[in-house]
């Protein structure tokens, strides 16, 4: 790994356009939204902890000698992020409520790393799946994303638990319900029937924003199509349950001629997740091209740009960093093992310092 990421994980900026060029102070998102859109949001913005979250979960292991020290700095960011059994995207902004996206990432990685204990699981998992509303009957399941869906975890718990919170409103994501699928499947078969129901009408709300193709919009958190398919393509490897009922439309949306047109719109963090997205499903047609694509974007101190990642609901303010991409991206370039493998022993260009895993 890069210097980039051997002090941490700082905080993400923040940009008014997907394009990431148009950066803005976060002590000046509360004014702008306020001058912008008419809307006060009740609150100043601080420094985030989701960007740790992402890094605990999703950084290769390399076998840098201060990855350990990485990794336990991580580890205590996420912690600080904590209230109870739930964690806060702003850590120090009380005003701003804990999430179920923020806390299955931030569950995901801890567990991952071996700095949860077992308990903190399980008690974890019930936390996620109390946040799904239960209604005397269940919509329909091609509900458009406005709506509020019985039995499907929301973003928000909404349940006035956290002193000095302001309510966020009911309100779902596909990929915030897809981590918090991925955090329920550490638990295994060990449900309840709450539980289960929850997993059952959470995982059909997943499947059918996939296979209606309104991930082709991105969704109400994350402004990028990919986000959502690499969301997706985790729950694949990690139960035969959430495979059956993803594998098949992923496998249709992940085609050789949409990775090219990912490729070609120049952004390293779109491509990094699409490209974990086919691993995930096994997918090598046009792999190595993706992965010589991604290592010629990185820059000469071994990161890759800022992207835009996910945005701040429907206010056109965006969150990125050169660490968030890069976490991305060293992700994406460890598939290169497979490449190195093949029968004729070649291999992309890897990036500076990256021992694939």
């Amino acid at each position: 790994m890069g210097n980039h990421l051997e002090g941490g994980m700082p905080t993400a900026s923040i940009a008014r356009d997907f394009a990431f060029k148009d950066l803005l102070p976060t002590s000046h998102v509360r004014d702008f939204i306020r001058q912008s859109y008419g809307k006060d949001i009740g609150f100043d913005l601080g420094d985030e902890g989701f960007s740790a979250m992402l890094a605990l979960t999703h950084l290769p292991l390399s076998g840098h000698p201060n990855e350990q020290q990485l990794i336990q700095n991580l580890a205590r960011s996420v912690e600080d992020c904590r209230w109870r059994s739930r964690f806060r995207f702003f850590p120090r902004v009380h005003a701003f409520a804990a999430d179920t996206d923020c806390t299955a990432l931030a569950i995901n990685g801890l567990w991952k790393r071996g700095y949860l204990p077992a308990q903190d699981l399980h008690r974890t998992v019930a936390e996620l799946t109390r946040s799904a509303v239960q209604m005397a009957g269940a919509q329909s399941p091609d509900l458009d994303e406005g709506g509020i869906q019985s039995g499907v975890m929301m973003v928000y718990w909404e349940d006035g638990a956290e002193p000095g919170a302001l309510p966020r409103g009911r309100k779902h994501d596909a990929v915030a319900c897809a981590n918090a699928l991925y955090t329920v499947g550490l638990v295994g078969a060990q449900l309840n029937s709450f539980d289960d129901y929850v997993v059952t009408r959470t995982l059909n709300y997943v499947r059918n924003h996939l296979a209606s193709g309104r991930y082709l919009v991105g969704t109400r958190y994350y402004p990028s199509p990919e986000a959502f398919l690499h969301a997706a393509s985790r729950l694949c490897g990690q139960s035969t349950r959430y495979a059956r009922a993803l594998e098949e439309p992923l496998r249709r949306a992940l085609t050789h001629k949409y990775s090219i047109d990912v490729a070609a719109s120049g952004d390293s963090l779109r491509l990094a997740l699409l490209m974990i997205a086919r691993s995930n499903l096994k997918i090598e047609d046009g792999q190595r091209e993706l992965a010589e694509t991604l290592a010629g974007w990185q820059r000469p101190d071994g990161s890759w740009p800022a992207c835009s990642y996910y945005r701040m609901g429907r206010f056109p303010v965006y969150f990125g960093s050169p660490h968030i991409t890069t976490v991305f991206a060293l992700r994406a370039i460890s598939s290169l093992r497979a490449w190195a493998a093949s029968a004729d022993g070649s291999a992309p260009r890897q990036p500076a310092g990256i021992d694939p895993v």
